[in-house]
């Protein structure tokens, strides 16, 4: 059985390897591109199956490797549905013209994830202030991210995007880190016969 401790260690690392794929797969598919108005998933269409659905599967799994230690319902199942979401959103991918069936699964799956984690953040019971913040913070860019897609046609989603991921990346990390701490170390076993 693995130890708990070596999986929430693999959820850090997971969110510290999600931060650079993202950030590999924002330089140059095409330079054209805008950072500031297409979203993430406009640039992963220009790189299909590239660093960014990696990134993508990754921030996933990345969050699936905290379940086992978690023993308090609610964060567990909406941590299960945030990595359910990012893959099902980083295998079915989204339309740069108007959405096909595929690109309003990545739409709703996407929406699905960025509500999901800050949810399981904050369920998570101590929630520390790190937590509390972050999770705000995460809100606040996906409020701005929705205004922008239905009131201001698209004006600088891309830009709110980014904030909102880096915010989720950092906090799946807390999360990460808080469970490590909270796993209990395995008691090193003596190998010395006693007489």
């Amino acid at each position: 059985m693995i130890d708990r401790r070596v999986l929430a260690g693999a959820g850090l690392a997971g969110s510290a390897l999600t931060a650079l794929l993202a950030a590999v797969g924002q330089v140059d598919p095409d330079p054209q591109l805008s950072h500031v108005s297409l979203t993430v998933s406009d640039f992963a269409v220009h790189d299909r199956g590239g660093a960014t659905d990696t990134a993508m599967v990754v921030f996933g799994l990345s969050a699936w490797c905290l379940l086992p230690a978690l023993r308090q319902t609610a964060p567990r199942v909406l941590l299960a549905l945030f990595g359910a979401a990012m893959t099902v959103a980083a295998l079915a991918p989204t339309d740069l013209g108007p959405l096909s069936t595929t690109g309003y699964v990545h739409r709703y799956a996407s929406m699905l994830a960025f509500v999901a984690l800050p949810l399981a953040a904050v369920t998570l019971r101590p929630v520390s202030r790190a937590v509390r913040w972050t999770a705000a913070t995460a809100a606040g860019f996906a409020g701005l991210m929705l205004a922008s897609a239905t009131l201001a046609d698209r004006f600088l989603i891309g830009a709110a995007e980014r904030y909102l991921l880096l915010a989720e990346v950092v906090l799946l990390a807390l999360l990460a880190a808080r469970v490590r701490r909270d796993c209990p170390a395995r008691p090193v076993r003596s190998t010395v016969s006693h007489a």
